[in-house]
């Protein structure tokens, strides 16, 4: 190939590239949310990294979720088992042998309640709703977005610094939890195929 039919080729390349971008679909908290409302409810593998200054080192948990539009349930399976169940007002927490349920009441805990409804409403795809309690900003478009949420409430934001979304298309892939200490939690969803 010549140097001429070289450079015809990347320029095409680019051009299709570039073309391919201009036709993504720009996305809106309205379409985002149809997208998400789209996926199927299954239950979704996830590993989930704790990074805190208390922690000698980071924590790494694994196991499933699974959503509906009144709770989310996170079965942590390692490090060791433990049930979190989050409902409109409360967070609950079930470990293996312990005695009954731990539970949390969302009207005296604001920055749990923060990120608790904020969990469930992303996990069933009700973005509109976020939309009083934070200041979304997006970026990308369809094939790839990004969404930051962050917290209008100054209390919540004393706690509460950010909570970023990524995803493609109808799947959310990470959230990524930052606390205004400095902890960070980073949750990657693993769908079945």
């Amino acid at each position: 190939m010549t140097w001429v039919g070289l450079t015809r080729l990347l320029q095409s390349g680019v051009l299709l590239s570039v073309a391919g971008a201009a036709f993504a679909q720009a996305l809106s908290v309205e379409r985002l949310q149809r997208l998400l409302q789209e996926a199927p409810h299954t239950e979704i593998r996830f590993t989930e990294m704790r990074e805190s200054r208390w922690l000698a080192a980071p924590l790494e948990s694994s196991g499933t979720m699974r959503s509906d539009a009144m709770m989310l349930e996170k079965r942590v399976e390692r490090p060791r088992a433990e049930t979190w169940r989050i409902l409109s007002d409360r967070m609950q927490v079930t470990v293996p042998g312990s005695d009954g349920v731990k539970e949390v009441m969302l009207d005296q805990a604001p920055a749990a309640a923060a990120l608790a409804n904020t969990l469930r409403r992303v996990m069933a795809g009700h973005l509109e709703a976020l939309k009083s309690d934070f200041q979304l900003e997006f970026s990308g478009d369809e094939r790839e977005w990004t969404l930051q949420l962050t917290p209008r409430d100054p209390d919540v934001a004393r706690q509460l610094r950010q909570i970023s979304l990524q995803g493609a298309g109808r799947r959310l892939a990470v959230i990524v939890i930052q606390e205004s200490q400095g902890d960070r939690t980073t949750t990657r969803l693993h769908y079945p195929d």
